[in-house]
């Protein structure tokens, strides 16, 4: 959902010049690859009976390595490309917001 929220953004960015599409992109990328990866971490996460705390405790490594690797894309992103800041954190605040209303647009 956020990869497709992210290509709508760039194109409706895109009416208003390639470096706002661009710093969509960037955005999407910033968000979308940690996501990614905790993700698979949570998929492959096959936890036996009676080992739910080291799963859990896991798990939070996890998504502290998540936040630690959005903040780094961030700080890489703006250090390299310089992206136009209205258009990347708007970008970023929308594919955020997918996590609230993934479980309600789930439901239906």
């Amino acid at each position: 959902m956020q990869g497709v929220l992210a290509v709508l953004l760039a194109t409706m960015f895109l009416l208003l010049g390639r470096t706002q599409a661009m710093s969509v992109l960037l955005a999407g990328v910033v968000v979308i690859a940690p996501s990614v990866g905790f993700a698979r971490r949570v998929a492959a996460a096959d936890v036996p009976a009676g080992e739910e705390l080291d799963a859990a405790r896991q798990l939070l490594g996890s998504g502290i390595a998540k936040l630690v690797l959005t903040f780094g894309l961030l700080v890489a992103v703006f250090a390299w490309f310089r992206p136009e800041p209205v258009a990347f954190f708007a970008t970023m605040i929308a594919l955020q917001a997918v996590y609230w209303f993934a479980p309600v647009l789930a439901r239906r």
